[in-house]
């Protein structure tokens, strides 16, 4: 793997490697730029990659909610309409994205084969190089490493490169994210929506209690810290609700709204075709139908409405 990604900023700073220059430092570390991105990795300051996409962030208030059934449907949905679309398991511990697509025995990258990155990737050159389904490229595979010490785990300096590099050449980006604030941090500055999972029992609702204010104090502080400092703030980015549960009730959807300040953009019930369809093969939303099909649309909508008015 290692003809495909560049020298070390070691190699690039002691004159062997002439396409490379050293640039201002950004956030403290030196940054390399290519003249063109050679293989599948090249180093530019993350804040100023010239963005195509968007990227959207689906995470769970707690467990068993579906939050990864419901990133899969967007992306496969997003595909569907024609969009470019990669699809990335960023839960370190328990990540099982490609299961979901039915990929996880088909060749293909996986986050172990990134961990010598060196700069912002070459999304368009990785995606090729991932398993795909419906469409959609799926970066997965960090459940049999992902226990360790955060301390000793370089994968979050590797993250926000392979983020930025992917929405640089695609039209989406899906996250499938555990409540993970180390990761979500990391990514802070590249996320244009949060969508927070939430159950319908009382516990959930406590959870989300916790996890909805959280996800956006920490975009915040992301946004905030990751601006230039004589540029204007950024936009905040507000998370946005989808309630999992058989049958909500309007005044539960009316009480989430007002108690966590967020949009209930769509209620998602009980879908049993959604295990006959994980049983064959297809992941969530291939066959077009069924409430988490209705609710990928509605946040697909919003998205678009939201980049329309930026």
């Amino acid at each position: 793997m290692a003809s495909v990604f560049p020298r070390t900023e070691a190699t690039a700073m002691s004159g062997r490697c002439p396409d490379v220059v050293v640039h201002t430092p950004w956030r403290g570390a030196p940054v390399v730029h290519r003249c063109r991105p050679v293989g599948v990795a090249a180093r530019v300051p993350r804040a100023t990659v010239g963005r195509m996409g968007n990227v959207m962030v689906c995470l769970p208030a707690s467990g068993g909610v579906g939050s990864t059934t419901l990133a899969a449907a967007v992306a496969v949905r997003a595909a569907a309409a024609g969009l470019g679309v990669v699809a990335l398991d960023l839960d370190r511990a328990a990540g099982a994205l490609d299961v979901v697509f039915g990929v996880e025995q088909d060749p293909g990258w996986r986050w172990a084969d990134l961990e010598d990155v060196s700069g912002v990737v070459d999304g368009a050159a990785l995606a090729r190089r991932l398993p795909s389904s419906c469409g959609v490229a799926v970066l997965s595979g960090a459940r049999d490493d992902g226990w360790r010490p955060p301390a000793e785990d370089p994968w979050l300096d590797i993250v926000p490169d392979v983020v930025a590099g992917l929405c640089e050449s695609h039209d989406l980006v899906v996250v499938d994210l555990a409540r993970d604030v180390g990761v979500l941090a990391a990514i802070g500055l590249l996320v244009d929506a949060a969508v927070v999972v939430l159950g319908s029992g009382v516990a959930e609702l406590a959870a989300g209690a916790v996890v909805v204010p959280g996800v956006r104090r920490v975009l915040a502080t992301a946004r905030d810290a990751g601006r230039p400092w004589q540029e204007q703030p950024l936009l905040p980015i507000e998370p946005w609700a989808v309630i999992r549960g058989q049958r909500v009730e309007p005044d539960l959807e009316e009480l989430v709204t007002d108690e966590l300040d967020v949009p209930v953009v769509a209620v998602v019930g009980n879908d049993r075709r959604l295990r006959a369809e994980l049983a064959h093969g297809l992941p969530p939303g291939a066959r077009g139908r069924g409430a988490v099909v209705r609710a990928a649309d509605e946040l697909l909508l919003r998205l678009t409405a939201q980049r329309a008015a930026a």
